[in-house]
């Protein structure tokens, strides 16, 4: 029995490479990638011959991300893992409150006693850069001031304000869940925590009422790179299959991404684990 494995979903990412390291570093045994064979990004070949990636091709991003998540999760890793993470390639999770310790040490010691961790957003911002950079972690340190309301004026669903709920993203014991779903497992007696206060909750995709306090005292946040540049927006918006990701929306995307925070806690953290890049 392995103890964490990792599911994701790939479409056209630039930044994959340091996604699998990350990862790898915090404690990840296997990383199962679901490949959308319409990308037009190829996963580099370090990636494909690593013995800890497990590359599956998927034929339809939006209609079967769900089914083919629980496809892998079910035939995969429920009776060879004790946990799973599910998360998106723009996704990092980190420990804060306990910095040096890794995803792997909070879930054999805190939350060994538990079934679900359920990990807040936290919403970083690419700050109009123009171009690509050459790392998502060691160049985007700005992102919301999670302590101000975000009204989006052209009520576009992905610009939505989270000052009253933000989304999560969880870890999961295999056998205590019946599949996945994009923010929470499913299961009906799921013993849930959340990551901030280490408190009790019900299954849910969202946090409430997270601030920046919770966020500099957290056990856990996920730093969410939802914009890499100007120029991966007008990428996402042409190739993204979701709804609402229309190139139409480019600049309702670009309007809804605040740099309002300096923020080097992974900058800081990527360079100390990997070198400057």
């Amino acid at each position: 029995m392995k103890f964490l494995a990792l599911i994701v979903r790939y479409l056209n990412e630039p930044f994959f490479d340091e996604f699998v390291e990350y990862y790898l570093r915090e404690g990840v045994d296997t990383i199962f990638v679901l490949y959308d064979v319409d990308s037009t990004i190829p996963i580099s070949y370090d990636i494909q011959f690593n013995p800890r990636v497990v590359v599956i091709e998927s034929m339809n991003f939006k209609k079967r991300q769900v089914q083919d998540v629980n496809q892998v999760f079910l035939k995969r890793i429920k009776h060879k893992y004790t946990w799973v993470i599910f998360v998106d390639c723009d996704e990092f999770i980190s420990t804060i409150k306990h910095k040096d310790t890794t995803i792997r040490e909070q879930l054999e010691h805190t939350y060994s006693h538990v079934d679900c961790v359920q990990i807040p957003w936290t919403m970083m911002s690419c700050n109009n850069r123009e171009k690509d950079p050459p790392s998502v972690l060691q160049y985007l340190t700005t992102r919301w001031n999670h302590n101000f309301k975000h009204p989006h004026p052209h009520k576009w669903e992905k610009g939505r304000c989270r000052f009253k709920q933000i989304e999560v993203k969880s870890i999961s014991k295999c056998d205590k869940i019946d599949g996945l779903m994009l923010h929470h497992p499913i299961g009906k007696q799921v013993r849930t925590m959340e990551s901030v206060n280490n408190e009790y909750v019900q299954l849910s995709p969202f946090f409430n009422n997270l601030r920046e306090e919770h966020i500099q005292t957290a056990n856990m946040v996920c730093f969410h790179y939802r914009i890499f540049s100007v120029e991966s927006a007008r990428r996402k918006m042409i190739h993204n299959k979701l709804d609402g990701y229309k190139l139409r929306n480019l600049q309702f995307l670009l309007q809804s991404d605040y740099s309002e925070i300096n923020d080097n806690f992974m900058k800081e953290k990527s360079i100390e684990r990997f070198g400057e890049k």
